[in-house]
C-alpha cells in the first residue's frame, strides 16, 4: 500500500512547504532550542512518510484526534488536499493555542474540536477516515491505558463502516494490534520507520528537559503537591537521560523517539 509512482513532484512540494513551516515555528528561538522545537514540524520525516502511506482515494471528513499543534493536520492538508479535516484535542490554551496561527500558516483548513478523546462529540459512523499521530501517548500519561483503549474505541465508533483508522506511534505492533483486536476493525498494513534526526549531547539534554516538563504538565495537569511533582521530574529526567548516554556512547548520536510505528486498519462492515 501506498502512493503510485509519479509523485515526486508532490513530495517536493510537501517538503518546501514544511521546511517554510518550520523556518515560521522556530524564528523567535536560540540556535539549541531551534533544533529542538523544530522537530514538531515534518518530526524528523515521519510526518511526510506516514501521509505518503495513506490510500489517496480516501475522501470526505478526516478526523486527526489529540491533535495537539496540528502539525499532522498540516501534513494531512498538503498531502490530500480534498479532505474536509477535523482536529480534535482535549484543550486548544497554552502550547496548543499555536494550532490556529500554524495551520493558517500552512494554509490549511480544519475544523477544531475541543473534547476529550474518550468521549468524542460525534454520532456513530459519522467520519470517513480517523488518525491520531504520536497522540497514543499523552493519552496514556493523562489517563493510563485504559485512557488508549477508551480513545480508541471512540475513534472506531465514529468511523464509518468500511472506513480507515491509521495510527503511528512508538507503541511495538503487538501492543497496538492487541488493542484493535477487542474492535470490529482488521488491520490492513503496518510499516516503521526511524526518525532522520541526529542530535549532539548538547541539544539532547535541552530536548530531555523540555519533554520532562511536558510529560509532567500531563501526569499532573492540576494543582498538586509540589513535592510529588518534583520527585516525578527528577525520576522521568534520570530515565531520559540514561536513554541520552546509552545511544551517545553506542552510536554517536541521540535520537529522541521511535522507531515509529504505522498501523492502518479498516473498520469491518456488517454482514446485517
Amino acid at each position: 500500500m501506498g502512493r503510485e509512482p509519479g509523485t515526486k513532484e508532490v513530495d517536493k512540494q510537501i517538503l518546501l512547504k514544511e521546511r517554510a513551516l518550520r523556518a515560521w515555528f522556530i524564528r523567535d528561538a536560540d540556535p539549541v532550542r531551534a533544533q529542538v522545537d523544530g522537530l514538531d514540524i515534518g518530526w524528523g520525516g515521519i510526518q511526510h512518510w506516514a501521509t505518503a502511506q495513506i490510500p489517496p482515494q480516501i475522501l470526505g471528513l478526516h478526523l486527526d484526534f489529540a491533535c495537539g499543534y496540528g502539525t499532522f493536520l498540516a501534513q494531512l492538508g498538503w498531502r490530500l488536499p480534498s479532505l474536509q479535516l477535523i482536529g480534535l484535542n482535549i484543550d486548544f490554551i497554552g502550547p496548543h493555542a499555536a494550532i490556529r496561527l500554524l495551520l493558517a500558516q500552512a494554509d490549511v483548513a480544519a475544523l477544531l474540536v475541543q473534547a476529550d478523546a474518550r468521549c468524542m462529540p460525534f454520532i456513530g459512523g459519522s467520519i470517513d477516515s480517523v488518525s491520531c499521530f504520536m497522540g497514543l501517548q499523552d493519552i496514556e500519561i493523562g489517563f493510563g491505558e485504559s485512557g488508549i483503549h477508551d480513545a480508541v474505541s471512540e475513534a472506531i465508533r465514529v468511523l464509518r463502516p468500511g472506513g480507515l483508522l491509521i495510527l503511528v506511534d512508538e507503541y511495538p505492533f503487538e501492543k497496538i494490534q492487541r488493542i484493535l483486536a477487542l474492535f470490529p476493525i482488521q488491520v490492513i498494513d503496518q510499516k516503521e520507520k526511524d526518525l532522520d534526526i541526529h542530535w549532539n549531547r548538547e541539544v539532547a539534554e535541552a530536548a530531555i528537559r523540555l519533554y520532562a516538563q511536558g510529560w509532567l504538565a500531563q501526569q499532573f495537569p492540576t494543582a498538586s503537591d509540589k513535592v510529588a511533582k518534583n520527585k516525578a521530574y527528577r525520576r522521568i529526567l534520570r530515565r531520559m537521560q540514561a536513554q541520552v548516554e546509552s545511544q551517545i556512547a553506542n552510536q554517536g548520536y541521540y535520537v529522541p523517539f521511535g522507531p515509529m510505528r504505522m498501523v492502518i486498519a479498516q473498520k469491518t462492515v456488517s454482514k446485517e
